[in-house]
């Protein structure tokens, strides 16, 4: 495909425009619904409400194709939180991939060349205690663990990751923080000492302390959110928090990536990331499993409940999901009063799939980090109502020609009943 091609289709998909004339559907959904007199959805610019829900249909040779549709687009700001752990996995996989197919199972340890910087040798969760890319991913994957994020950051750094996503179209994304308090602002960017090594404890490949050799503005124009907030000293301040210093991920480029990586089996060259056949799948696994599914690294299931990072179909905790059929393939974040989820729903008896994307603020005080949100009372329960109003209107469609869903089915293990 050519570049002026790929740059029509990118253009295509993420202007906002695009998207607005594709809203019908949902309002009429809405409406029909009582989904309609949430306040979530009846004042969307104090929620600062945005969803992006993709239907699909597939051919006689299950190629599928995609119809958009938008509810409240913007560009205004809003924390990712979490989110963020999508593109730091695949590039992750992506960078071993360069570095001659270093299996990521790997030993990944850190040193220490910087104040904040922390060395770190073992993964308590991990087998023999043994820290690698692989248990990393997977942590992050499956309970949304932050100090796995940092790990990884360390390893595919400032530049790498930038460099990577501009090159893949997504060059408005930032990832300036490491999701770790311990480096802050500008110091998060320099990177400690990494090494590789295998199983014998020989070097497979070694990195040095890194400083980032330029500097990206801010996309946005403004990143100003809330009427005060807290700093690191817990000293309110009466005016918005600036966020300009902090991660941007546009639920457009988030919605994307997640597409991408689901829909990109026939060829990786479809991918924007260079991923192998298998990596993709792996990605796509740990997503979709719940924490009991996991054998290493394994999750007590009254901590690490069904529902931990499904919210939607499920909202508030679910101890365990009863249906097995329905997967919940997604990315989640959670924080300052955001609520947000990323994901390609499939139910794999009835056939249906969808991709839905949804952010929220329940931030009744508009106080940034005050550890006081509605995310129980509000945000988690209009998640989990929003994604059941389109699965029962996918589940109703009618369709030409229904889904071969064969590869999922195989990745978790489902047999009919």
């Amino acid at each position: 495909m050519s570049k002026v091609k790929l740059t029509s289709m990118l253009f295509c998909f993420f202007s906002l425009s695009f998207f607005s004339q594709n809203a019908t559907l949902l309002d009429s959904l809405f409406k029909a619904d009582s989904l309609f007199n949430n306040p979530i959805i009846s004042n969307p610019k104090k929620f600062k409400t945005q969803i992006l829900f993709t239907q699909i249909n597939r051919n006689e040779n299950n190629k599928p194709s995609f119809v958009n549709h938008a509810y409240q687009i913007n560009e205004n700001y809003f924390y990712p939180a979490s989110t963020v752990k999508l593109p730091m996995s695949i590039l992750s996989l992506q960078k071993l991939n360069e570095l001659n197919k270093i299996p990521r199972s790997s030993i990944l340890i850190a040193d220490s060349a910087f104040y904040c910087q922390e060395k770190t040798k073992m993964d308590t969760s991990a087998k023999a205690i043994k820290p690698s890319i692989e248990n990393y991913i997977k942590q992050m994957l499956l309970v949304s663990d932050n100090s796995a994020f940092t790990r990884l950051y360390e390893f595919v750094g400032f530049d790498y990751l930038h460099q990577s996503l501009a090159k893949a179209g997504y060059e408005k994304v930032r990832l300036n923080s490491r999701l770790n308090a311990n480096c802050s602002g500008d110091t998060a960017k320099i990177t400690p000492p990494v090494y590789l090594l295998n199983d014998n404890g020989d070097t497979l490949y070694k990195q040095a302390l890194a400083f980032p050799t330029h500097t990206l503005p801010h996309p946005l124009a403004s990143a100003k959110v809330g009427v005060a907030y807290f700093d690191v000293g817990r000293k309110k301040i009466n005016k918005p928090k600036d966020f300009k210093q902090h991660n941007y991920f546009s639920i457009t480029d988030m919605h994307t990536i997640l597409k991408d990586l689901i829909f990109s089996s026939d060829s990786v060259k479809q991918n924007h990331f260079k991923l192998e056949v298998e990596q993709r799948q792996f990605l796509i696994q740990q997503m979709g499993l719940y924490p009991r599914e996991s054998q290493m690294p394994q999750y007590p299931n009254e901590i690490y409940f069904d529902s931990f990072k499904k919210y939607f179909m499920y909202g508030n905790a679910v101890a365990k999901v009863k249906e097995d059929s329905v997967r919940v393939i997604n990315v989640v974040g959670r924080a300052y009063g955001f609520l947000i989820d990323c994901a390609y729903i499939i139910d794999l008896k009835n056939k249906v799939e969808f991709l839905l994307t949804a952010v929220v603020f329940v931030n009744e005080r508009n106080v940034i980090g005050s550890g006081k949100y509605e995310y129980e009372k509000l945000g988690l329960p209009f998640l989990k109502d929003l994604s059941l109003v389109l699965y029962k209107y996918e589940a109703k469609r009618k369709r030409k020609y229904k889904p071969d869903l064969q590869e999922f089915q195989q990745l978790f293990n489902y047999k009919y009943k």
